[in-house]
C-alpha cells in the first residue's frame, strides 16, 4: 500500500474534468439491478440496447421479469452477450428480491450488513455486482471496486499491484467517509478515466491526474 493521500488528490482532479455524473443511467431502481446482470462482460452500449428491448415489451421490472421463463427473455437481451446465462440469472433474482422484499423501496430500508448475506448468495451475484446494486440500487455508502479502480489505483500509486478488494474500499473510506454520492461519483468517473485516458495501453497525454501518476511520471509522456 503506497501514497493513500493520492486517494483525495485524483478524486479533486476528476472532479474538475468530469464533474457529478449522476451514474448509474436509470429511471428506476429496478432498472439498476437488471443492469448489473446485463453488464457483466459486455460495453454499456450494448446493455444500453437491452433496456430498451425490455421498456419496449412493457418488461423492465423485477416484477414483470421474476414471471417471465428464462427462455422468453433471452432473444430480448441477446446483444448482452451470454445472454442464455443472463436470461437465467435476471429471473433467478428477480424472483428472489421480489419474493422477500416485494420492492426494491422496502429492501433499501435494510441495513447494508443484511443486504451484503442475502444478495451474495444468489447465483450470478459477485461482489462488483452486489456492491452496484447495494450503492446504486439500494443507495447505501458503498464504493465499487472494479477493473478500472485497481488498474488505476496501481498505476497512480495509491495501492499495489495485488492489494485486495476489501483493502482498496477500507482506503477510499478511511480518505473520502461514507459520503454515498461521494462514493458513487469517484466509482463514475474512474470508469470515465479508464476508457478515455486509462486503457490497458494507457494515453497518458491529456491525462486529469497524470501529475500525481506514478505511472507517467516513471515512464514519461
Amino acid at each position: 500500500m503506497q501514497d493513500n493521500w493520492k486517494i483525495r488528490s485524483v478524486y479533486s482532479l476528476l472532479l474538475n474534468r468530469y464533474g457529478f455524473l449522476n451514474w448509474w443511467p436509470a429511471e428506476t431502481k429496478d432498472e439498476v439491478v437488471i443492469g448489473t446482470i446485463l453488464t457483466q462482460n459486455t460495453s454499456w452500449s450494448n446493455v444500453e440496447k437491452c433496456i430498451k428491448n425490455l421498456k419496449k415489451k412493457n418488461i423492465c421490472s423485477l416484477s414483470a421479469i421474476s414471471s417471465l421463463d428464462p427462455k422468453e427473455l433471452a432473444p430480448i437481451i441477446r446483444s448482452s452477450g451470454f445472454y442464455n446465462q443472463k436470461s437465467k440469472r435476471l429471473v433467478d433474482i428477480s424472483h428472489i428480491i421480489t419474493e422477500r422484499y416485494s420492492t426494491m423501496e422496502k429492501m433499501s430500508e435494510q441495513p447494508v450488513d443484511e443486504l451484503e448475506l442475502f444478495l451474495k448468495n444468489i447465483k450470478g451475484v459477485g461482489r462488483e455486482t452486489m456492491d452496484s446494486i447495494l450503492s446504486y440500487a439500494l443507495q447505501k455508502p458503498v464504493f465499487v471496486v472494479d477493473k478500472y479502480t485497481m488498474r488505476i489505483f496501481s498505476r497512480t500509486g495509491i495501492t499495489g499491484d495485488s492489494t485486495p478488494i476489501d483493502a482498496i474500499k477500507g482506503l477510499v473510506y478511511e480518505n473520502l467517509g461514507n459520503d454515498g454520492d461521494m462514493l458513487r461519483n469517484l466509482h463514475a468517473m474512474l470508469v470515465y478515466l479508464g476508457k478515455d485516458h486509462c486503457k490497458t495501453k494507457p494515453l497518458c497525454a491529456e491525462c486529469p491526474v497524470k501529475s500525481v501518476c506514478n505511472y507517467f511520471i516513471t515512464a514519461g509522456p
